[in-house]
């Protein structure tokens, strides 16, 4: 008996079946240091901690609204419409099991067969994959010094587009979209009558004073197209937490809650309190730990130019994405050739770019601690 055409059809998360390596290496005694897991090291705030325990006490264990419950909904509008200064209410707001539930959802709601997404490359593994799956076709963009192109997404657009997906701050890349670009972008979209689809799951990570600028806050006419993709996982350090969500127009909420009804109902009710809190708790903790970041990418910026060259400086989220074309040829093929090399060799975990679409470059996270950070990039330099 065959599996369904749809699971044979998409791929894997390569990065998910990496981390399976490497706890077995570590099985076996070996000593990896990970700088391919997108995960902080940092713990999650206290008082975060003692508002889910308190819901707990409290027996707040009982199904909730599928969209969320109310408070939080309610607490994410207050957010937005203070960021964006756009009124959002309770009814654009709909909660998900992180943001990859949200995508999954966005796009079994949005899409119909051989509708066409932009994406562009290089890009976040689950994204083609979550349209493969509602019947789309993704079609892939490259950038231009890890920046938007704008002149090549306008040629990309056809009458089957039915949404683009921006994702800054980047993952892999750690660029931030300046507010020119993602304003051309937005004007694209309303010419042509498509969504956009903003993942911003790491908006509070930047760096240098730099702003993030959210698709959603342009103005009321992108709105009202703009469906933005949060999460509470990289930037308040709740990523076991699973709590993601939607913020848009309120029929594609209808849409998805309509959907999220049958497929997983409400998410972890206790867990929501946690996210709650972490929307009213004091935001200077924050602070210190996008300094914190800003120290440790500054030093694995600094120590992967020496081995890398090819290296741009990123401005956001806690990744380093060197082009390493120049070192591929006999002795590495590929970059996931060479990515293997320095996991077995020098004991560190790093993602090659063909994970995320473009062949020969590397992913290092510095989420990790400068100890971590500088005992990597010395075996990596050592065994290259």
């Amino acid at each position: 008996m065959k599996l369904a055409n749809r699971i044979q059809e998409i791929e894997e998360s390569k990065s998910v079946g990496l981390a399976a390596i490497v706890a077995r290496l570590r099985s076996e005694g070996r000593e990896i240091i990970s700088l391919n897991v997108g995960e902080p090291d940092f713990p999650t705030p206290d008082s975060i901690i003692t508002a889910t325990k308190k819901a707990l006490d409290e027996n707040k264990t009982r199904y909730s609204l599928v969209q969320g419950i109310m408070e939080l909904r309610e607490g994410i509008a207050k957010k937005v419409s203070r960021d964006s200064n756009y009124p959002v209410s309770y009814e654009n707001i709909i909660l998900g099991n992180g943001s990859k539930h949200i995508l999954y959802n966005i796009f079994q709601t949005i899409i119909n067969p051989e509708d066409e997404v932009i994406i562009p490359s290089p890009y976040w593994v689950t994204f083609p994959e979550s349209v493969k799956l509602a019947g789309g076709v993704p079609v892939f963009v490259p950038t231009t010094d890890l920046q938007l192109n704008i002149e090549a997404i306008e040629k990309a657009i056809t009458k089957k587009t039915k949404a683009i997906i921006i994702n800054t701050p980047n993952n892999p890349t750690g660029a931030v979209y300046p507010k020119e670009d993602l304003q051309k972008v937005a004007d694209l979209a309303v010419k042509h009558d498509f969504y956009i689809i903003a993942d911003e799951a790491y908006e509070l990570l930047t760096f240098d004073d730099i702003p993030h600028v959210a698709m959603g806050s342009l103005n009321e006419e992108v709105f009202n197209r703009t469906l933005t993709v949060q999460s509470f996982s990289k930037s308040y350090c709740m990523t076991g937490f699973r709590i993601g969500y939607l913020v848009g127009p309120a029929k594609i909420v209808e849409g998805m809650n309509k959907l999220q009804s049958h497929l997983s109902g409400n998410n972890c009710t206790f867990a929501q309190y946690g996210a709650l809190e972490a929307l009213q708790m004091d935001q200077n903790s924050l602070k210190e730990m996008i300094r914190e970041l800003q120290k440790r990418r500054d030093l694995a910026y600094k120590l992967c130019k020496e081995i890398f060259p090819n290296t741009i400086k990123p401005e956001g989220a806690f990744y380093l994405y060197p082009n390493v074309q120049d070192l591929l040829g006999d002795k590495f093929k590929t970059d996931e050739d060479l990515a293997k090399h320095i996991l077995m060799e020098a004991g560190v975990a790093i993602l090659p770019g063909s994970y995320f679409g473009t062949d020969g470059y590397l992913r290092f996270s510095f989420a990790g601690s400068e100890e971590n950070i500088k005992k990597a990039f010395k075996q990596i330099k050592d065994v290259l």
